[in-house]
């Protein structure tokens, strides 16, 4: 199979390398230094690098400047440029994050897509290294060992179970916030400290690391106002984060908004998570 890959991080990388070694040809684009011979590299976006069988974007597929997320070249690339030249070939296309423009674009030019981040799947592999990146930032950023801390984690979905249960391992003293009465009974199951959400100001003070794994404001001006100022808060929820970080600067609370940790502590195992689900993907598609 023919796969043009645009864009991305370390992550998309690892992932043609995968796909080469699997005796597939790759097209790329938006990519510095790339040293494989066997990658056919472009250095402007043309029709023909969209005769292929499968179109790889970046995860997620736009940067907050709302173009193409190219992160290993200077390039500025924007959807309506992809859609220009793309009409005549309708590769099938893989990506994440898919907004309404992408949705459009591909309903109007008739072409077939997979949001491989709405894939329970998918997301349920790639809270692992999110998970052990969030740890390792916390490691970086703090003068205390994970075990023993008292380390709260917002939010009980696949990356706050993935993370809790990480941080219990270490021998941490870990709090985990939830609203269903359902997932504080999980948490309860799993030996942790539940606490409510209407109740979480009752444990801020005690806290030395807070995870936050919640897409919306979570951490206000209100709240961090009693969170211990030696205390360090790492944010692994999508953009722009559930922490009011200037708030959080003003009380004189270390932050971090981490996004895309897969891709920057384990770019080769998230390029087989990827692998694994496109491949799934492509079974299902050309061999039904």
């Amino acid at each position: 199979m023919v796969f043009s890959v645009i864009g991305g991080d370390m992550r998309q990388i690892q992932l043609m390398n995968i796909l080469l070694d699997k005796g597939n040809k790759v097209k790329a684009f938006g990519f510095e230094n790339l040293e494989d011979e066997r990658i056919n590299l472009y250095s402007n976006i043309q029709t023909d690098f969209f005769d292929c069988d499968v179109l790889i974007l970046p995860i997620p597929y736009k940067n907050s400047d709302g173009n193409i997320n190219i992160k290993q070249s200077n390039i500025v690339l924007s959807l309506k440029e992809i859609a220009e030249h793309i009409s005549d070939y309708k590769p099938w296309i893989v990506l994440g994050k898919a907004d309404k423009e992408f949705k459009e674009l591909a309903f109007t030019k008739g072409i077939e897509y997979t949001d491989i981040t709405q894939m329970e799947s998918f997301s349920i592999l790639n809270a692992i290294p999110t998970a052990e990146g969030a740890i390792q930032r916390a490691m970086e950023m703090t003068d205390i060992t994970i075990h023993g801390a008292n380390v709260l984690v917002l939010g009980y979905g696949r990356i706050g179970r993935c993370l809790s249960r990480m941080l219990k391992g270490i021998g941490a003293k870990v709090t985990v916030e939830a609203r269903k009465e359902e997932d504080l009974s999980w948490i309860i199951e799993n030996g942790y400290e539940p606490i409510h959400l209407k109740e979480l100001e009752t444990v801020l003070p005690y806290q030395d690391i807070i995870f936050n794994t919640i897409p919306h404001l979570i951490l206000d001006k209100k709240k961090l106002a009693m969170v211990n100022n030696k205390a360090v808060i790492i944010d692994v929820s999508s953009h722009p984060g559930g922490v009011d970080f200037d708030a959080a600067k003003d009380f004189g609370i270390k932050t971090s908004l981490d996004l895309g940790l897969p891709g920057i502590v384990a770019p080769r195992t998230s390029a087989q998570i990827i692998y694994r689900i496109m491949e799934n993907c492509i079974n299902g598609k050309y061999h039904r």
